[in-house]
């Protein structure tokens, strides 16, 4: 399959890398020179209020079919007949170190001969197709909620541990991989089961010992713990934490940090 990918940032970028190694004719194309492609395929990698121009700059024939990549937008920004969403729930970061895409999903809408193509690419990658009219605001949210969520916290405890005399690469490769084991208990595990730690212990003491260190170290930190605390006890409670130990958490975290 030919397929022309318009947008040469870090999405269309970390396509065509991962695209290039598959049996599919790639081609990287900038969004304003994006009129007449040849390619049967093209896919729009382009920022969200971009996507309705440039699709209607291009001059498409029947046998084409057009995809964009965004999860905030559904297919009908595109118009036309043979169209489509293929957003990939992946974290493009640095365009020169695109990630690895094998095992990810990529949530696939829209016309069927569109979906089909995406199917195909999603396969050709290594990724997971995923077939489920749900882009917009509220799924994007959430995806966006877990990925940059998460970085944000990485960053917090990287510099917590850099604070305690880790040098920066030690600690980004420590939590980068903490991380993973996450991701892979979330998928293997599953919710709220994945969960580890001491709040769903119950274990109210290290919980206070947790924010006072915090407190004393690094503020901004403490002041994220608490932020997500609620949110893990939740969670905790989901997994079947006593309403007993619940509520000792809870006071721990009402006390002052000291």
């Amino acid at each position: 399959m030919k397929i022309a990918i318009v947008g040469r940032g870090r999405v269309g970028r970390g396509l065509a890398s991962a695209l290039g190694a598959t049996k599919h004719s790639v081609r990287l194309v900038p969004g304003r020179q994006a009129v007449t492609l040849p390619e049967k395929t093209i896919l729009l990698a382009v920022p969200d209020p971009s996507i309705a121009n440039v699709a209607a700059r291009l001059e498409l024939r029947p046998e084409q079919s057009v995809l964009h990549c965004s999860g905030s937008l559904g297919a009908e920004v595109l118009g036309g007949a043979s169209v489509g969403v293929m957003h990939p729930l992946v974290s493009f970061a640095e365009p020169s170190q695109p990630p690895r895409l094998e095992g990810t999903s990529f949530v696939i809408a829209g016309e069927a001969r569109a979906v089909e193509r995406a199917r195909k690419i999603a396969r050709a990658v290594g990724a997971r197709a995923v077939f489920a009219d749900v882009h917009g605001p509220t799924y994007h949210a959430a995806a966006a909620l877990s990925a940059n969520g998460a970085a944000a916290l990485a960053a917090i405890a990287v510099r917590v541990f850099c604070g305690l005399g880790f040098g920066d690469k030690d600690a980004r490769r420590a939590i980068g991989a903490l991380l993973r084991t996450v991701g892979e208990n979330v998928e293997r595990v599953g919710l709220p089961r994945a969960l580890s730690g001491p709040v769903i212990r119950g274990d109210d003491g290290t919980v206070h010992r947790h924010r006072v260190a915090l407190e004393v170290a690094d503020p901004e930190a403490r002041a994220a713990y608490d932020a997500i605390a609620p949110a893990i006890l939740d969670c905790a409670r989901r997994a079947g934490l006593p309403d007993e130990r619940a509520a000792a958490v809870l006071a721990a975290l009402a006390r002052t940090p000291r």
